[in-house]
């Protein structure tokens, strides 16, 4: 574990000492700060100190940060706390100016009024000052919180992998429901409200694919199918397939219901079809269609890779399936069939 100390008696002169400074603060696991009764060295172009700058980083790195307070300090500290708050209630959003204003401030133990500025950044952001004394060893207290920290550690390492899959979960469920927002904006009364608009969403939504075969150790990768390139949406009537819309990189027109080897066609007219995957081995693209009422939606895959063997289309068809893009297209389907 990488840690950085930091204390108030920094003294760093030019914009690459304290840039130096701040990637070692990135590169490190831990912050501890020592604060006193100066604030140490001041960036004029940033209105604040170099402690302060390399507090903000650690904060924003999600970084652990241990703070240390002279005893004296910290207890004049919490005396200004409401004359602080009303301060920053006044400027909130004009951060200079609040700066102004508690350089105003008259002050027992604390030399340089920036002082309660930091303390204050630090207790708003949420983190515990803990007090010292000085000339007392402050060895034992940071050897106490240190090795608390590596206890909780330890604990959180036992279920590292129920952490990861329940953050991976939430992300894949956070994107799922913004972006079934915006296709049940396109949907009203089963009806599609502007086509191309919707395809373009939908299409956004069909990711790259691995396709995958267990076998008796291990997942083997059969191919990978790129981004979809294209989406064609058909509406079904009296003696054809009519184009609605499409999105992509494609040629697409009306196909009357005689022809058979339409894809669109033999999917529209086979009541087994709810899905259906076909295969054009001159263009290695596949094709993922699925119908809703009279609609009939045409995703093309291409393949990234050589001519699939007609063994594994099953396993394609089913990657597909189990795809984040098909997520939306069953979304799509019962947003539709209401």
């Amino acid at each position: 574990m990488k840690v950085l100390f930091l204390k108030r008696v920094l003294c760093l002169l030019n914009w690459d000492s304290v840039k130096t400074c701040l990637e070692y603060v990135k590169d490190s696991d831990m912050l501890i700060l020592f604060i006193d009764t100066k604030a140490g060295s001041m960036i004029s172009s940033e209105g604040k100190s170099v402690t302060h700058l390399e507090f903000l980083t650690a904060h924003e790195e999600g970084k652990k940060v241990l703070v240390y307070v002279n005893r004296q300090v910290v207890d004049e500290f919490f005396k200004l706390k409401n004359k602080l708050d009303e301060v920053n209630d006044l400027y909130f959003n004009n951060y200079r100016q609040f700066v102004n204003v508690v350089d105003t401030f008259e002050t027992t133990y604390i030399s340089d009024s920036y002082v309660l500025v930091l303390l204050y950044d630090l207790y708003q952001k949420g983190y515990y000052l803990n007090s010292f004394e000085l000339g007392i060893d402050l060895d034992d207290q940071i050897k106490q919180h240190l090795s608390s920290i590596m206890k909780k550690s330890l604990r959180y390492l036992s279920i590292e992998k129920d952490i990861q899959r329940a953050m991976y979960h939430f992300s894949i469920y956070r994107d799922f429901y913004e972006n079934s927002l915006r296709l049940v904006e396109l949907i009203r009364n089963g009806k599609i409200v502007d086509a191309r608009l919707l395809l373009s969403r939908l299409q956004n939504q069909m990711d790259r694919i691995v396709v995958e075969k267990k076998s008796k150790y291990q997942n083997e990768k059969i191919t990978v199918l790129n981004p979809a390139t294209a989406i064609t949406l058909y509406s079904m009537e009296s003696d054809e397939m009519v184009l609605v819309e499409y999105s992509g990189d494609v040629t697409a027109e009306n196909i009357p219901l005689d022809n058979r080897d339409s894809y669109v066609v033999i999917t529209a007219t086979n009541p087994e079809y709810e899905e259906a995957l076909f295969y054009n081995y001159d263009k290695n693209l596949f094709y993922f269609l699925f119908k809703v009422n009279t609609y009939v939606f045409c995703v093309h895959y291409p393949n990234d890779g050589e001519i699939i063997k007609e063994e594994y289309h099953d396993f394609v068809f089913n990657a597909i399936l189990e795809s984040k893009g098909y997520r939306y297209c069953f979304f799509l389907k019962k947003l539709m069939e209401g």
